[in-house]
Order: structure tokens, then sequence, then C-alpha cells
């Protein structure tokens, strides 16, 4: 019950700093696109042309071409969705542990563990909640103006919340140690946009540079990192029902594991 309680703090902050509005809004307005692209777009196109002739496109009807389009939707959403969720509870901890509020909670009778824990599945509902309010929305979409219901495109709401799941490890350990929601954003999105793209290509950058040590180093931090790239990619196959790569998935979870325990003991050894 008292997790509960906590859970519910973290909801209502949310909906006090518009977070949760926000979130619904954007989705929402993107949800009207897509339905209004589903009442006008036409069912085939003409591709080609020329002497080669032209070639009719069934995108309504054809497996394989909704699966594409679905495909490069859920890039789009896995950034979108991430973008969003680092800058929505970025915030949530550090606020947490100003005074008054962290004063408030300890007041009463709440362990550390129960606000860490409380304070962590509050945020990962926030997400969940709009994540999947957003999928099932275009799972739909896709559904009723197709006849495809395609079970990977909503399994997606599991890999896009688990990829920030393990995103959210160092966001926590970040603002723990700094109080800074402002840090805790900047060095999330320096890490997805510019870290994690670089140790996804240590491979090709070892061969331009000719140092295979370089892809050493780099493979070393890429193991022990979480590894969102890898993840949409991950994302992506279960869309598109290509052949699955789980270590991402299993380096990532080990990695989120060892900062989500770093973060919960300097938050109980905190001088509030």
């Amino acid at each position: 019950m008292k997790i509960l309680a906590i859970i519910e703090h973290t909801f209502r902050e949310g909906l006090a700093r518009k977070t949760i509005i926000g979130f619904f809004v954007i989705s929402s307005f993107f949800l009207a696109i897509a339905l209004l692209a589903a009442v006008f777009m036409p069912s085939s196109i003409e591709v080609g042309g020329g002497e080669a002739g032209s070639q009719t496109v069934e995108v309504m009807s054809d497996v394989t071409v909704v699966r594409q389009i679905q495909a490069f939707l859920t890039g789009f959403i896995n950034f979108a969705a991430l973008v969003l969720s680092i800058f929505a509870t970025a915030s949530i901890l550090p606020n947490t542990m100003e005074k008054g509020s962290i004063d408030l909670l300890l007041s009463k009778p709440v362990s550390r563990n129960e606000i860490f824990l409380g304070k962590w599945l509050g945020s990962m509902l926030i997400v969940l909640v709009n994540i999947a309010y957003y999928i099932i929305g275009m799972w739909l979409i896709f559904g009723v103006r197709t006849g495809f219901w395609n079970p990977g495109f909503l399994g997606t709401i599991l890999t896009i919340g688990y990829t920030f799941l393990v995103l959210y490890a160092p966001m926590m350990l970040i603002g723990v140690s700094s109080r800074s929601s402002a840090l805790t954003i900047i060095v999330l999105y320096v890490f997805y946009f510019l870290v994690s793209p670089i140790l996804e290509a240590r491979d090709i950058i070892a061969q331009v540079a000719s140092t295979p040590a370089i892809a050493d180093v780099l493979s070393v931090f890429y193991y022990i990192l979480p590894r969102p790239d890898a993840m949409a990619k991950f994302t992506n196959a279960l869309v598109t029902v290509s052949a699955l790569d789980w270590s991402p998935v299993w380096t990532s979870g080990l990695s989120a594991i060892v900062m989500y325990f770093f973060a919960a003991w300097l938050f109980r050894r905190k001088d509030f």
C-alpha cells in the first residue's frame, strides 16, 4: 500500500507538471494524422513507368508492404518515445530529493527502498501507458484499414518499454548522484544520440582508423552499457518477422540491473 501511494504521488506529479497530458496530446496528434492518412491513402499505387512500364503495388492489402510501412513507423515511434520519455521522467527522482519533498516522504512510515521502488514503478507506468496508448491506436488503425493484425507491431509496446527500462537505470543513477534533472537529460541525450551510435559502428570505425585495438576498447563499453540502437533493430525485426538477436536484451538488462543496484545504494546512503 505504501508503494502504491508513492506511485499515485508520482502520477499526480506528472499531471501537475503536465507530463502525462503533454504525452497524451502529442500521441493523439500523431494518431489523428495516421487516421487521416489511413482514410485518404489509396489502396494501390502505380510505380515505375517509361519503357519499363508501370507496376501496381497493393499498399493496403499486401502484407509485405504493410509490414515495411509498420517497420518504418516503428523506427520513428521508438525514437520519439525514448526522447520524450527521457525528457518527461528525468526530473522525477531529483525533484523527489529536493528539500521539503524528501523531508515530507521520510516523515512518513516508509523506507528509502520503498520510495526508490515507488518512484521507479511510477515513472515506468507513466511511460508504458503512453507507449501502449499510441501503439495500440496505430495497431487498430492499421488493422481496420488493411485487415492485417500484425502481432509483432503490437509487441513493440514491450520492446520499446524495455528499452526505456534499461535507459532509465543510468538516469536514476545520475539523478541520485547529481540531484540534477538537467544533467540527467544532457548525459542521456549525449549517450543516445552520440555514444550509442559510435559504439554500434565500432567495427567500421576500427577499419577506417586501421587500428583493431579501437574496436576492442569500444566493444568493452558496447557490452557493459545499455544498447538502445541494437534494441531498435530488435524491435524492427519483431515487426518484420526477421531473425531476432537476443544479445542486446540480455546485456542491456544486466547493465541496467547493476546501475539500478548502485542507484538504490546511493539513495539509501544520501544525507537528506
